[in-house]
């Protein structure tokens, strides 16, 4: 689940505070939620190394700084730490520029099913691949990898065990540079596991794996290495990792820094930094059509904002009748128009909690419980809630819900339409504008609020990755089922799905969990992301990367 900066994820599917809460060209092919400038294809100004000057920092904005940088730990799988992953961590498979995961061949010669009865994967190591403690990477550190991530020993706090949970055994091949996994049964997202993959010194025990990372990481593999946190300055620093047994990046450095996004444009027109994302903020698109030096790279993402419903023990909206009957007085498609219409032509509402606008078998179920404010009044007398005035109470308890938005121009957007929809049939939504950097750990995971947006952004394995959303809450364990909603009947449906290896039935099971989830009001799926960056213009390899990764080790500027 995915914060530009301060995020949760779900091993590939992240949550993002930025644009819910904070906050075009046309032309283009049209995609299911309208037109973009880049269509479906990143927009990144792709460039030679020969066309790009040697050295020069990359300086991006974040929301925060993580609390712990472990991007497999509950607390650490925000969106700023998948982003430096890939620059400093190994992972078997990256993303493609069309979305298609294409073997990592910086860390692995091969990864290629060799059995499938019982379904036996092997990942060849390349030889030449170390970490930075010198030691060779190994099968032990997908071993290790795989037995934190399982799930059988719950004092590892993972934010997704989904596919590991299925791997009976990960043993050394013909060397210390083959890893063979046996699976328990078919397990067709296999290449979205060890993505990244972290050492077997992170591994070793529970406690190194929850709290070795919390000021950053100490053993890393890949073209960059940490150089500095400096939590003063709020910023992130990475270095070209001398050890790299590939060419060097053109970059000396990339460096994260927290920024307000109120306060990108104007870093951006002074060059304190080379790039901001737009999301939903139509001011932040204005402007930066305006910045000399600046242009607007947008294509098609797998992010999109949506409203979570908190429905555990206690919350007002336990009460499923109560819940879905609120979520019937929502109107997506008003919010995506007045949100990403200005950027986005024919910009359509998301329509699928499962797969994202895009994806071979998206279908849009929203008709299943679609918006309707006077079915939704009238299902509220029904159930007891009566007009007072201009708000409903039953029993003497007012209709009011606590709603929690990142105090940001988007947030501030996105809740004053949800609050005047909700205000039309008699609900009180009572906004609270929180600091970004205080939005993940004191809101969102412990279930501070009554409603809460943010954004998701879809890994190319959306139906594994997202099973941790629908995961039934047990005590405090919730994976990132952050409404605590449960839908009897859906992990059953998930677990069929992720064992299924025809594609056309797997997307069919997954529409079934999303009508469920339609019906359940499990949270309301909103709009669709821009895909829109404000970008230096001699800044080569990065920007709108749409479905493909992000490009740190051949990103550069031009001559």
């Amino acid at each position: 689940m995915r914060f530009r900066g301060a995020a949760t994820a779900l091993g590939g599917a992240f949550v993002a505070a930025t644009v819910a809460l904070s906050g075009c060209a046309t032309g283009g092919p049209a995609t299911a939620q309208g037109e973009r400038a880049g269509g479906d294809r990143p927009q990144v100004n792709a460039q030679p190394r020969s066309a790009l000057r040697d050295g020069g920092d990359l300086r991006v904005p974040i929301d925060a700084l993580p609390t712990n940088y472990n991007p497999k730990q509950v607390n650490g799988a925000r969106v700023v730490n998948y982003q430096i992953a890939e620059a400093i961590l190994p992972t078997a498979f990256v993303d493609g520029a069309d979305g298609v995961p294409v073997l990592n061949r910086n860390f692995f010669d091969k990864a290629e099913i060799v059995a499938t009865a019982p379904q036996v994967v092997r990942y060849t190591i390349a030889a030449d691949a170390v970490w930075s403690n010198g030691r060779p990477l190994s099968w032990e550190d997908l071993r290790g990898h795989w037995r934190a991530l399982k799930g059988e020993d719950t004092r590892y706090e993972v934010n997704n065990h989904v596919g590991y949970q299925d791997v009976a055994s990960v043993e050394r091949g013909a060397s210390d540079k083959e890893a063979v996994l046996t699976f328990t049964r078919p397990y067709a997202d296999w290449p979205g596991l060890f993505r990244p993959l972290v050492p077997k010194e992170l591994t070793e025990s529970p406690e190194v794996f929850n709290k070795g990372w919390l000021t950053g990481p100490t053993v890393t593999s890949g073209p960059f290495e940490l150089a500095a946190i400096d939590a003063t300055a709020k910023t992130i620093t990475l270095r070209r990792n001398a050890k790299w047994w590939r060419e060097q990046p053109p970059l000396d450095r990339v460096i994260f820094r927290v920024l307000a996004p109120a306060a990108r444009a104007d870093e951006l027109a002074n060059r304190g930094i080379d790039i901001y994302p737009i999301g939903a903020d139509l001011d932040l698109f204005t402007r930066a059509s305006n910045i000399p030096g600046v242009e607007i790279r947008q294509a098609t993402e797998r992010r999109a904002g949506q409203l979570t419903f908190n429905g555990g023990e206690g919350a007002l909206l336990s009460d499923e009748a109560l819940r879905t009957t609120i979520a019937r007085g929502i109107d997506p498609q008003a919010v995506t128009t007045v949100l990403v219409g200005p950027m986005v032509r024919g910009a359509k509402a998301v329509g699928n909690h499962v797969l994202p606008p895009g994806y071979a078998g998206y279908k849009d179920n929203s008709s299943v419980a679609p918006f309707d404010a006077n079915a939704a009044k009238a299902k509220l007398d029904e159930l007891g809630w009566k007009l007072e005035g201009k708000f409903r109470a039953k029993g003497g308890k007012p209709l009011s819900l606590r709603f929690v938005v990142a105090a940001t121009p988007t947030g501030r957007t996105v809740s004053g339409l949800i609050a005047e929809q909700l205000a039309a049939i008699g609900v009180e939504a009572k906004v609270e504008s929180v600091p970004a950097e205080r939005f993940h750990d004191t809101y969102l995971l412990p279930g501070n609020f009554d409603l809460i947006a943010f954004d998701w952004t879809k890994s190319p394995y959306p139906i594994s990755h997202d099973r941790p959303v629908f995961q039934q809450p047990v005590g405090t364990k919730y994976g990132n089922n952050f409404g605590r909603v449960h839908i009897p009947g859906i992990e059953a449906l998930y677990d069929r799905a992720i064992a299924e290896l025809d594609p056309a039935k797997r997307d069919a099971l997954a529409n079934e969990i999303d009508v469920l989830a339609w019906r359940h009001a499990h949270h309301l799926p909103l709009y669709p992301e821009s895909g829109a960056y404000a970008v230096r213009k001699d800044l080569a390899n990065y920007g709108a990367r749409g479905l493909g990764a992000y490009g740190f080790a051949t990103a550069g500027f031009l001559k």
